[in-house]
Parts: C-alpha cells; structure tokens; sequence
C-alpha cells in the first residue's frame, strides 16, 4: 500500500513530534515546514536553498535558525548531511543507505542506489582505534551532460 503524499506528510510530522517530545523539545511550525520542505525536495538541498523555499511559509525566518534546525533534523536522524567536497554541506531527507555521485563541473549531486562493501575498510578503521559511526561513498566525476 502505498501513502498519499498527504498521509507521507503526517507520518513525518508524527515521527518529528515523537522524537522533539522524547527529548524534551518544543515542537516547531518551523521545525515541521523545514522538515516537510526537505522530505517533499526529493533531492539534495543546501541551508540556503531550504530558506529560499520556505521563506513564504515562515515569513521572518532567519539563516540560523534554518542551519540549526538541519542539523537538528541530522541528529534525530531525520535527515542526512551530505559532504560532497564543494565547501557547502548539503541535506538530504532520504535517510535510508545510499551513496553519492557529485559532477566536479557543474556541481550536480545524484543518488546512487547501489550497494557497496565496506566491512574491510570498517575493519581497518577500527584496527587503528577508530570507531565508525557511518561509512558513505561520494563518486566524484562529470555527469553525462558534462561528459558529452
């Protein structure tokens, strides 16, 4: 059975609520818009690009409360934050495993929904004390417009 893009919406909105409230945290309208914004995107967004989105929603809204509620999202788990070597961090609502192509020409980021084996390199990590947490791949290249 598939959600309506309605019942998507509630769902996300339940699931923030849950979390904001187990921690002892107000919930938002901004913190809800933010969310639903990057959920409805389906693709990679920077801080800014967010702001621009919903600024007609959240008159007023100010940069940092758009930067910390990203990253709030980030930490609750909601959301992912990319780093694809562009010096800007870019957020993605998809949380479920995935990795990243990133054109180094005109800057595109793609999903890449294929698996990849990363156990020897966890354990490597790990032979040397340190303790992962995630492990992404970000393939860095020209896309196919770029490549023609």
């Amino acid at each position: 059975m598939t959600l309506s893009h309605t019942d998507q919406e509630r769902s996300s909105d339940q699931e923030l609520i849950e979390l904001l409230r187990a921690r002892g945290q107000r919930v938002t309208s901004q913190r809800l818009v933010i969310l639903r914004e990057l959920r409805r995107r389906g693709r990679h967004a920077s801080a800014d690009q967010v702001l621009a989105a919903v600024s007609s929603d959240l008159p007023g809204i100010s940069a940092p409360t758009i930067y910390a509620t990203l990253e709030l999202l980030v930490e609750l788990g909601l959301a992912r934050k990319i780093d694809v070597g562009t010096g800007v961090s870019l957020f993605d609502g998809r949380t479920e495993p995935h990795q990243h192509t990133v054109c180094r020409r005109c800057g595109l980021v793609e999903d890449l929904d294929e698996p990849f084996e990363v156990v020897s390199l966890i354990g490597a990590a790990e032979q040397h004390g340190f303790r992962v947490d995630r492990a992404e791949v970000v393939l860095s290249g020209l896309c196919r417009s770029c490549a023609a």
